[in-house]
């Protein structure tokens, strides 16, 4: 098998779970009034908004990262189920990175939405531009040294773990059923 082979199953199968997070995210949301976007489910705990808002603004700043910041280098492979496992874990809670927290950027859930989708879109156009995963690396707020490969799958999966949260919110007693 050959490098470019292994390389274009990577990037594939980076761009199935890309979408695949993309709608489970956008499922997740849709049909949330804006009202009970902002029903917290208790003290110090993020609503759907912010959720949403932390989502989308996280997606831009990898995605900055990446284009910005990228340099040389290679990252441990076995990293790659280690990002798979972590982002899996709604158990282990990870405070945000500083400039991901909501700080209220968007006034409505759907302002959110759609800045999630415009930033998915960019991630996936610059997937298509990636011709190196591997011999790339950034430095990533929670997860360390990652090459481009394991920051695309962090970027992949991100969404769904906050799917996670917002389901939580919607059981939460108070939510509007």
């Amino acid at each position: 098998m050959s490098s470019t082979t292994v390389v274009l199953s990577e990037k594939e199968a980076l761009r199935a779970r890309l979408e695949d997070s993309r709608e489970k995210w956008l499922a997740a949301v849709q049909g949330i009034g804006e009202q009970d976007a902002l029903f917290s489910p208790g003290e110090g705990q993020w609503n759907i908004l912010q959720v949403a808002e932390h989502v989308a603004t996280a997606e831009r700043q990898m995605l900055t990262m990446w284009k910005k910041l990228s340099a040389p280098g290679t990252a441990p492979r076995e990293k790659d189920g280690m990002i798979v496992s972590a982002q899996g874990d709604r158990n282990k809670k990870n405070p945000a990175p500083e400039r991901s927290v909501p700080t209220g950027r968007f006034q409505s859930l759907k302002d959110a939405v759609a800045a999630f989708v415009e930033n998915r879109e960019a991630t996936m156009a610059a997937l298509n531009e990636v011709e190196d995963f591997r011999g790339k690396v950034v430095e990533h707020p929670l997860a360390g040294v990652c090459d481009g490969y394991q920051l695309f799958l962090i970027m992949a999966l991100h969404p769904v773990r906050h799917v996670f949260q917002v389901e939580e919110i919607k059981a939460a007693p108070g939510f509007s059923k």
